[in-house]
Order: structure tokens, then sequence, then C-alpha cells
């Protein structure tokens, strides 16, 4: 960022004539309010070693000017240089014993060493000794927002509207805290306040949307995103999470309609097309989906999202050797993604290739033992080549994560009954149903030919007649 942004001419002007004077290594007369201002200029525009020298530059022409010693502790504070921030405030205090911005320096400090309460007692000292309690105010709300405490944040930015009840950006604070303690209740409230005080507050209709969505009111969540468009129909980020809305509402009709409008008003980009592509996907438009995933693979190839769609799109017509290709590529990029994994996995043993397969669901179960697909999937490999103890061995390991786990007993019923270990088989069937009645279909998904096995079919029976 260029530091005239948000300095002024004046100040890069001074900035320039600084600079010159260093590289000439002169020495110029600059007063104490234009040291102060390149000063700002370095820290602003992140050079904190050159600010550091300009400080030194300000203390050797003003040696008794207080201000450029806060300013050393300040750019300290910033460089996590605490100790060194500490001497400094604690130089300058004996000169001024009350000055404002030297207490909320120690504050921070006392903040991100998180000693929270003398970090209090240094923030209501500067308040007592500052005349701009506003601008305090937010400093301080800002400290604490920085460090995580929200709920402290809150409390001071809910004193700014209290002295300012007008201010909308307090207002705003105060919702963000409040929905990053997930107290969204208290953000609503704030930001229905806004609207109160400004009917066409576009932000504050977007930020509401937002909120409802984390609360999974959908419907209260369109109705907000609507207002939002109501005001400015080419407001594309209240457009592109109303249809973000209307998939979880499985609108995929309307949420199309959204999409190409966004990609319309922002001219596309990965992420939209991505979303129009599933949105064609859940359609059954397998060459839609297919088209608009290429198109956010080719604006991004990074994407791993973007290949692993155009691979579902192969899969769903049966096309295992393309689908394939572009599985790897997503996991290329994603390695960890237990979802590309679970379904590279399965696309492998589908071509033939069992031990890339059966490599993949020893990874998943690495990077997260308790992962039931893996166990089932793997579990259904052995089975198939009729490696029944094996088949029962992964199952057994799923177990030590969920003992519970409904799926993995009508497993174990299929694969003990199939090994000739009836009893046993007859035990973990009883387990299963009653964990989950309903699901007794998996065993005969699996193994038909169970459908014929009478001591099966009786406890099947029996417990349908104990739900009845």
């Amino acid at each position: 960022m260029d530091g005239n942004d948000f300095l002024g001419e004046e100040v890069s002007s001074n900035v320039q004539r600084y600079e010159k004077m260093i590289r000439n290594k002169t020495k110029d007369y600059f007063d104490a309010d234009a040291i102060e201002g390149i000063i700002e200029y370095y820290v602003q525009t992140e050079k904190l070693k050159k600010a550091i020298e300009a400080v030194d530059f300000g203390k050797d022409m003003y040696p008794m000017n207080i201000g450029f010693w806060i300013k050393l502790a300040e750019i300290f504070v910033l460089s996590e240089k605490y100790d060194e921030a500490q001497a400094e405030l604690d130089r300058a205090e004996l000169y001024e014993p009350f000055n404002s911005e030297l207490f909320f320096l120690k504050g921070e400090i006392c903040a991100h060493q998180l000693n929270l309460e003398d970090a209090t007692e240094y923030f209501e000292k500067a308040l007592m000794h500052t005349d701009e309690r506003l601008d305090m105010l937010f400093e301080i709300a800002y400290v604490y927002d920085d460090c995580d405490e929200f709920e402290t944040a809150a409390k001071y930015f809910k004193l700014i509207v209290e002295d300012e009840p007008e201010l909308e950006q307090a207002y705003y604070e105060l919702a963000h805290c409040y929905d990053l303690l997930s107290n969204y209740t208290e953000s609503l409230k704030y930001l229905n306040k806004l609207i109160d005080m400004d009917p066409y507050n576009i932000g504050a209709w977007y930020n509401l949307g937002v909120t409802y969505s984390k609360m999974n009111n959908h419907e209260k969540a369109l109705e907000s995103f609507d207002y939002c468009l109501a005001i400015d129909e080419d407001y594309s980020i209240a457009r592109f999470n109303k249809a973000n809305i209307l998939v979880e509402l499985d609108k995929f009709e309307e949420a199309i309609v959204e999409y190409l409008e966004v990609i319309r008003l922002e001219g596309g980009d990965s992420i939209s097309y991505c979303n129009l592509a599933g949105c064609y996907e859940r359609l059954g438009r397998v060459l839609d989906s297919r088209a608009q995933y290429k198109k956010a693979a080719q604006l991004n190839p990074n994407l791993a999202e973007a290949w692993f769609g155009i691979g579902i799109t192969y899969e769903k017509e049966n096309v295992h050797k393309e689908a394939l290709q572009h599985f790897k590529r997503a996991v290329l990029l994603e390695p960890d993604n237990a979802e590309f994994l679970l379904v590279l996995a399965e696309c492998e043993y589908k071509q033939g290739f069992v031990k890339e397969a059966e490599d993949i669901y020893a990874k998943l179960v690495e990077l997260d033992p308790g992962m039931m697909e893996a166990y089932l999937d793997w579990s259904l490999i052995r089975y198939s080549e009729g490696k029944l103890k094996e088949a029962i061995a992964l199952i057994l390991e799923g177990l030590i994560f969920d003992k519970v786990c409904h799926q993995y007993h009508y497993r174990l019923t299929i694969y003990y009954y199939e090994l000739g270990e009836v009893k046993e088989a007859l035990k973990h069937l009883e387990l299963a149903l009653s964990l989950n009645f309903n699901d007794h279909f998996l065993v005969f998904d699996i193994a038909p030919n169970l459908r014929k096995a009478g001591d099966i079919l009786a406890i099947i029976d029996a417990h349908r007649s104990n739900l009845n």
C-alpha cells in the first residue's frame, strides 16, 4: 500500500526529503510533527526498521520530546518486543505520569501477555486522562478483539454506543463480537438496532442474513438477502449468499438463476462456477455440471473441488478411467481430504487396482482412526475376495473407536455368518437391531443370500414385533 493513500501529500513530501537526507548523509531540519508523520508513514507501510531509525533521528533532534519514546514503545509492541516497549514506557512515565497513550500501550502489553486484570487497570487510567474518549474506547476494544477477548471487547463497544448511540460502526463491531462468540441472539439485536436507525442500511441487512444463515434459519436469511437486493439489485455478495441458502433448501433451479446473475455481475470466479456446477449435478444435468467445473478449474487450476467435481461427472457416466484421473488430480492438491480419498479408493477398486485402493484406506484410517466409511469399504474388499477373517479384523479395529456403530455390527453379522460362526453372527445381529432396527436391510443389500437364513429372519421378526 502507498503511504500517500492515508497520510497525505505533506507527509509524502517530508518522507521524500527525509530519505534524500539519509541517502546524502546530511542532516536537515524537521519539526517534531513532521518527524512523527514520517514515523507513522513507516509504521503504516510496515517498514518498522525504518520507523525505528526515524524515531532515533527524532530523539536525537528533540531529546526531551517524550512522544518519540512512546512512539518507539508502540513500534516495539507491534514487533511483539514487549520488554523493550515496557522499558521505553517506564522511562517516559517519569516525565509524563498522566499520558493517556502511555497507559494505553501498557494496557495493550498486558492484554497481549494475558495479564487482563492489569490491562483493565491501565486502560481505565488511559480513559481517565484522555481528551479523546471515543477514540480511546475504540482502541481498547480493538486490542481485546485482537486478543480474542470478545466479551471484553463488546463491553467497550457498548460504552461507545452509550456515548454515541448514532454511531453505526460500534453496532457493527458489537454484532461482530457476539457473532464470534456464537451468541447470535445478541448479534441480531444490534444489527436490528442499526436497521431501526436506517431501514436502508444494506450492510446491516447483509450481516443479518449471514447471522441467520449461521443459525440455520434459512427463511429469515433469504428474507434478509432479499431486502439487500431490494435496496441494490446489483449487490452481488448478497445474491451469492442467497444462492447458497437456496442450495441448502434444495431449490437448485432458483439457485442456478442467482449464481448466473452473480457471474454476470462479477464476471465469474472459480467458486461461483463450482457452486453452479454442483446445482446442475444435483439436478442430473451432468454435461452442464462438467462444463461449469471445467470453467472453475481453468480459472483456478489449484482448486481441488473443481477437479473432483469433473471426476464425479465422469463417474456418473461410468467413465471410470476419466474419473480416476480427475480424482487423482484433486487428491494431489488436497492429499488429506477424506472425502476425496474415499471416492478415489472406490474408483481405484472399480478399475481393478485393489492394492492402490487398500493403500488409500490404510492412509484414511491413519489420518482418522475412527473413520467408519474407510473400515466398511476396506472390509468389503476383503469380503469380496473371500478373506472373511481379514474383513472381520478390520471391523473389529473400527469397533475399538465406536462400539455402538450399528453398521459395524451388521457387517459382522454377515462376515461371521458366512464364516460359519453363526452364534457370533447372531449376537452382533441382536446388538445391531437394538441400536438401529430400520437399517437391517444393510445385511441383505450386501449378502442377498441371507434372506433365506431362517435364524436371521426370525430374530429380525422378533425385534419388529417388539417395536410394534
